[in-house]
């Protein structure tokens, strides 16, 4: 062990600092480790005052016994580690101490956490006690209170340099909408009823748009729980080319923007998107689509068809609207192993609806428990009995899709564009389970948005990671869990030992990090 200085150059300037290290061996190679950072050297008394800080520090080691240590509970760290360090490299953590101040810390700290162990904002006294965060962190129930007002207030900016930070491609942006519901009754302008994509019927929700790029998150809005899809539609755009500049670019939506409202807006931008298979003219012609001729590609056939405009359009339609309509090229796709799912999805279905009406015989109460699946029924004054014609219907276009785009990309790029909007679902997916939006326990809207922009940067977090990796989040997670730091007491010190895994140590280096050697030490 011994007193280190290290020059470092900073444009013009050359900068001296002090730590004490120590050699040692591993796989056979020398390696120095930084045991303790002691500070910038700026005159000779700082010298003479690391060299006191030393020899009491290398005195103290060298007093103790066996039996003066006293080794406390082990504390995760691997995954605060990395996920600080990802922070801190991409300029997350620069952003939010900008616009944040002094909450930046508390905010990071809940952003890794909902990776780390999803929970209310308000059980992070009790995470701290069970994670090593080596980084200065007030944790208060008022202190998480105002760091989550503070980052809700500055959401637009941070979401901006963000992204202007990580600088992701924007030749196209994937754009969908979850809603997550709430267990009580809520008293905001906020949470209200409204079309339920987690199918709870009876709860009050909040719907939640975003827009992904290059595989990451980059902007979200959060609407009042009521919001029909197309008035969601003309905000986001708008929001991506005046404040994040994003003009040239192909917008791809889920088919729910497929029908002719968020057509017509869609057709002022560059957008791929599936028409809304059950509308007229698109139902009839999925089910007449013959595939015998179509273009086989990897697990499915497509087919570039032809849509008359005035098919499409209503009498009203105005000429602009009429001329941009007739940029639309249609491709019809045909996925054999999605059909297979969507008949046996009708099945189970059927069978369902076949055994409560075996079962309930007052029509009110039937038509409550069967739900959305009250549209596979006919309700009579003699009796009730399934919709056969719509059970025909859903069976003809069983795994066929309509693609529209207005762009002149071939057939095959635009329905691989659309495919790609699994990414998405699969980001809703992970923010709804792994990362665990739910339960909110916010009243606020306010706070219940903050929340949600928490949520999306720990999706961030993880994308960027997964990225860097070629691995899911939930195996990184995994294997950054497996470094762990051991507290020991040794007189009047703490000394924080790092465990050797390697799991973590591959994950590290893949993410272009160096392994932990703790031996970081403070008075108690």
């Amino acid at each position: 062990m011994f007193l280190r200085f290290t020059k470092v150059r900073r444009g013009s300037a050359v900068l001296e600092y002090a730590s004490i290290a120590e050699r040692t061996i591993v796989d056979n190679k020398q390696k120095t480790t930084t045991v303790k950072y002691l500070g910038p050297v700026k005159s000779n008394e700082d010298r003479e005052r690391y060299n006191s800080i030393f020899e009491e520090y290398r005195d103290a080691m060298k007093k103790f016994s066996l039996d003066d240590l006293k080794v406390m509970p082990t504390l995760s760290f691997g995954l605060f580690y990395a996920s600080r360090n990802i922070m801190e490299r991409n300029g997350i953590l620069g952003v939010l101490g900008r616009h944040t101040g002094s909450y930046a810390e508390i905010l990071s700290f809940m952003i890794i956490s909902r990776i780390f162990d999803p929970s209310s904002d308000l059980e992070l006294t009790d995470l701290a006690g069970r994670v090593f965060y080596p980084w200065q962190l007030h944790l208060s129930e008022d202190n998480v209170y105002r760091s989550l007002d503070s980052i809700i207030e500055k959401k637009d900016q941070i979401e901006v340099e963000i992204f202007k930070a990580l600088k992701p491609d924007t030749s196209s942006v994937h754009y969908d909408l979850t809603s997550s519901y709430f267990e009580g009754r809520e008293d905001n302008d906020l949470v209200l009823f409204g079309y339920s994509r987690d199918k709870k019927r009876g709860k009050e929700q909040i719907v939640i748009g975003l827009v992904m790029a290059d595989g990451i998150p980059i902007h979200h809005e959060v609407w009042p729980g009521n919001t029909i899809d197309p008035k969601t539609l003309g905000p986001t755009i708008s929001a991506l080319k005046d404040r994040f500049g994003i003009r040239n670019v192909t917008f791809i939506a889920d088919r729910a923007f497929g029908r002719s409202k968020s057509l017509d807006l869609l057709d002022q931008n560059r957008y791929i998107t599936a028409a809304y298979r059950w509308d007229q003219p698109y139902r009839d012609i999925l089910m007449d689509t013959d595939f015998t001729d179509a273009i086989a590609m990897d697990k499915l056939l497509i087919k570039r068809l032809a849509i008359n405009t005035d098919d499409i359009l209503d009498d009203d339609s105005t000429e602009d609207q009429r001329k941009l309509a007739e940029k639309r090229k249609y491709t019809a796709v045909y996925n054999r192993e999605r059909e297979e799912l969507d008949l046996r999805d009708l099945d189970d279905r059927i069978s369902v609806i076949k055994k409560k009406i075996s079962e309930i015989h007052d029509q009110a109460e039937l038509k409550k428990s069967l739900g959305k699946m009250k549209s596979l029924v006919k309700f009579t004054k003699n009796g009730t009995v399934l919709n056969e014609n719509r059970i025909n219907i859903l069976k003809k276009i069983a795994g066929r899709f309509l693609i529209v785009t207005n762009t002149d990309l071939p057939e095959s790029e635009v329905v691989s564009a659309y495919k790609e909007q699994w990414e998405i679902e699969r980001s809703f997916r992970t923010i709804k389970s792994f990362i665990e939006i739910r339960p909110v326990y916010h009243r606020k809207s306010e706070r219940i948005r903050a929340h949600v922009f928490v949520c999306v940067l720990s999706l961030l977090l993880s994308r960027i990671m997964e990225k860097r990796t070629g691995k899911t989040i939930e195996m990184i997670r995994r294997s950054l869990n497996s470094l762990d730091v051991v507290p020991v007491n040794v007189d009047t010190r703490n000394i924080y030992i790092s465990s050797e895994s390697r799991e973590a140590s591959h994950i590290l280096k893949t993410l272009g990090l160096p392994y932990p050697r703790i031996r970081e030490c403070a008075h108690t």
